[in-house]
């Protein structure tokens, strides 16, 4: 036997026996337990009379587990797939005996609207608060004020349209926020406290769903299919909660085809009032050099206003169209607030990294963050005030620190 073959042979051995020693462990059998519920489930969806086809029905056993509700028909699969692989790994010589007949399954015909579903089910299994709105408004904003260095304006605007939002009861208009900054200055730090006090758990909630261009829509030539999937789980996320929050990352890499999808958000009133926010760097070019004026006047980035941004913002985004969503979005008047983050400065820089430190439970001197911002880019070149990637790269840093 081969040196590599031995070496797997023995991984295996040793992941077997760490199964078996494990398998008592709360965590371990709570998971086999969710994972024994989406099988009973998907077995009872799917092998009921109502919830197989006639085809199904003349195709036999097999056919009847595999027919059924898409969503529990997805589920099936999956945990199945899950088990497969499992077993075929560790038992290499049986796998032959555990095959599946469903060789026409895939990963690409099981999709992201399957992947949502199946992580609906098992929320919604292991914890019954999901879906649960709070509303802190106290505590979303000590959390801007405390967390969300160096942002006067996007707190107090995002407190401002919250607020205004959650008052309006009569109102049947959605909330659109329009994030724009450079990388790192914290507008996706910014969501994360917006969810975690109006949603029981944050982004984790079944209320609220961030959309990555990247992730959910990868290729431009797939646009139609897109559409009907955003479609799909927008009218999903509405129908089982009264205040959604969606959020889309990096909008301006989104075309303006999607924005097809959201217009019931927008024109039905039947729909819930939702929350939707659209992070950009689209304009951020305009901030950093308002900024940067304010600094060279030797004014204080305290002094400046929302007004001193709104309009350059505006026409930041009237000046790229070849970035569409955003440009339609300001096109349509379905913005409400523009939400301008600054670049950040040395001070903002040491926050950051202090906050890292406290929530690691790490001890910190005033010449660790000196270090911290030696290894970091700032800019302009001559002027070297602003961070050139705000805080992004802090934890990484103080990672880099650890003995």
């Amino acid at each position: 036997m081969h040196s590599t073959e031995k070496r797997n042979k023995h991984r295996r051995e040793g992941y077997r026996n760490w199964i078996q020693s494990k398998i008592q462990n709360m965590a371990v059998v709570r998971n086999t337990t969710t994972l024994l519920l989406l099988l009973i489930s998907s077995s009872l969806v799917c092998c009921t009379e109502q919830g197989v086809s006639e085809e199904s029905k003349d195709a036999g056993e097999d056919s009847k587990w595999f027919s059924g509700a898409p969503e529990m028909q997805d589920l099936a699969h999956l945990s199945w797939e899950y088990v497969h692989e499992l077993q075929c790994w560790l038992w290499p010589e049986k796998c032959d005996e555990m095959k599946m007949d469903r060789a026409d399954w895939s990963w690409k015909s099981f999709g992201w609207n399957a992947l949502a579903d199946l992580y609906t089910t098992v929320t919604s299994l292991t914890d019954p608060t999901q879906g649960t709105v709070i509303n802190n408004l106290t505590g979303l904003q000590w959390d801007l004020e405390q967390r969300v260095h160096g942002q006067h304006l996007a707190v107090k605007q995002i407190l401002s349209s919250v607020k205004r939002f959650l008052q309006e009861d009569e109102s049947k208009k959605s909330q659109v926020l329009s994030f724009h900054g450079w990388t790192g200055t914290g507008k996706n730090l910014a969501v994360r406290v917006i969810a975690e006090n109006l949603y029981q758990n944050g982004l984790r909630n079944r209320c609220t769903k961030v959309f990555i261009p990247q992730l959910h829509f990868p290729h431009q030539s797939h646009l139609e299919a897109y559409k009907v999937q955003l479609g799909k789980q927008i009218a999903q996320i509405s129908s089982r909660c009264a205040q959604p929050m969606f959020v889309f990352d990096e909008a301006d890499k989104l075309p303006a085809a999607l924005l097809e999808p959201l217009l019931p958000i927008f024109k039905d009133d039947h729909q819930p009032r939702s929350i939707l926010i659209f992070l950009s760097g689209i304009g951020s070019k305009t901030i950093n050099e308002i900024t940067l004026n304010f600094w060279h006047a030797g004014r204080h980035r305290e002094v400046i206003t929302l007004n001193d941004l709104e309009e350059p913002l505006k026409a930041a985004v009237e000046q790229h169209k070849d970035q569409p969503l955003p440009w339609q979005l300001l096109k349509e008047g379905l913005i409400d607030d523009f939400v301008p983050f600054l670049p950040l400065e040395r001070s903002h820089i040491k926050m950051c990294a202090r906050d890292v430190f406290a929530a690691q439970g790490l001890p910190y001197t005033e010449s660790s963050l000196e270090k911290i911002l030696q290894e970091l880019v700032f800019v302009p070149k001559n002027e070297r005030v602003f961070s050139a990637h705000g805080c992004k790269h802090v934890a990484q840093r103080i990672h880099s620190m650890k003995p």
